[in-house]
């Protein structure tokens, strides 16, 4: 008898196995379940490992929606940031735009104060060493540009067209040493030349020591030099120094036009003034 147990010790116990499974479904189908009493310590004892598995499959099912969730937050991160990248390059190019307007603007209406033929340019180059102060525009004489023109701006004088080819001109600026404005004092009428200088700056050359000068004073072009329409401001007078000797006043000025910051400028042939002093 052992020894046949042995034997079929599988086909024994998966019979036993099934008469279990009998014992335990067939009260079910018959609604006996109550009165079962293995039943229950079956459900018992498996609730645990269930409860475990739900947990388990819940945490993965949270884990993935999470990453899903992250996932779709990154792209639309990435989105936002083209977008906001997109429009500040936007809003830049429409502040570019407006200050460009704006600049125009001022020069057209500059414009209409000039002898007619005045040329619209724009800067494209600017040198500012200590010895040569000058700028390059894009008009030459294709345009109308001839050396010898003024060159100005809304704000005041430039400086003058010293060579010119058929698309550009090259400009010497008022800051230059080799320059020279013919001015006169707006409020006393004392004519001088304003040329820059390689040590203090521009200043007021040939006021005589008799004329009425003072800090602060209006300078604008005199017209006589015929390179200048009379009447352009030039800068004001900063500084006033009447030596004991000598027969001029040292003068210094601040010029009315900064040419590190100019774009556009006006290229004008001297003539009769139509701005007001």
């Amino acid at each position: 008898m052992i020894s046949f147990v042995r034997r079929n010790q599988v086909l024994l116990s998966a019979f036993l196995s099934v008469l279990l499974s009998l014992y335990i479904i067939a009260p079910a189908t018959r609604g006996q379940m109550r009165a079962d009493p293995i039943g229950p310590l079956l459900i018992a004892l498996m609730r645990p490992f269930q409860s475990g598995i739900q947990m388990t499959v819940g945490g993965i099912k949270d884990v993935y929606f999470n990453y899903a969730a992250l996932r779709g937050l990154g792209v639309e991160n990435e989105k936002l940031k083209a977008r906001i990248q997109q429009l500040e390059t936007e809003r830049n190019r429409l502040l570019e735009d407006e200050a460009t307007n704006k600049r125009l603007r001022e020069l057209m209406e500059f414009r209409a104060e000039l002898p007619p033929g005045a040329v619209t340019a724009s800067v494209t180059a600017n040198s500012a060493s200590t010895w040569f102060h000058s700028l390059l525009i894009d008009k030459g004489k294709s345009a109308g540009v001839e050396k010898g023109m003024a060159v100005v701006s809304h704000l005041g004088v430039v400086g003058q067209v010293v060579s010119v080819t058929s698309r550009n001109a090259k400009v010497l600026l008022v800051t230059d040493s080799h320059s020279g404005v013919d001015a006169i004092v707006q409020r006393s009428r004392a004519r001088g030349i304003v040329a820059g200088s390689l040590e203090n700056g521009p200043i007021m050359k040939y006021v005589k020591r008799s004329d009425d000068l003072q800090e602060g004073d209006r300078l604008v072009t005199s017209g006589l030099d015929g390179v200048f329409p009379k009447g352009l401001l030039v800068g004001t007078i900063s500084k006033v120094n009447k030596k004991s000797i000598g027969l001029f006043q040292h003068v210094e000025v601040t010029l009315a036009v900064d040419p590190l910051r100019l774009e556009e400028v006006l290229v004008v042939k001297g003539g009769p003034a139509k701005a007001k002093e």
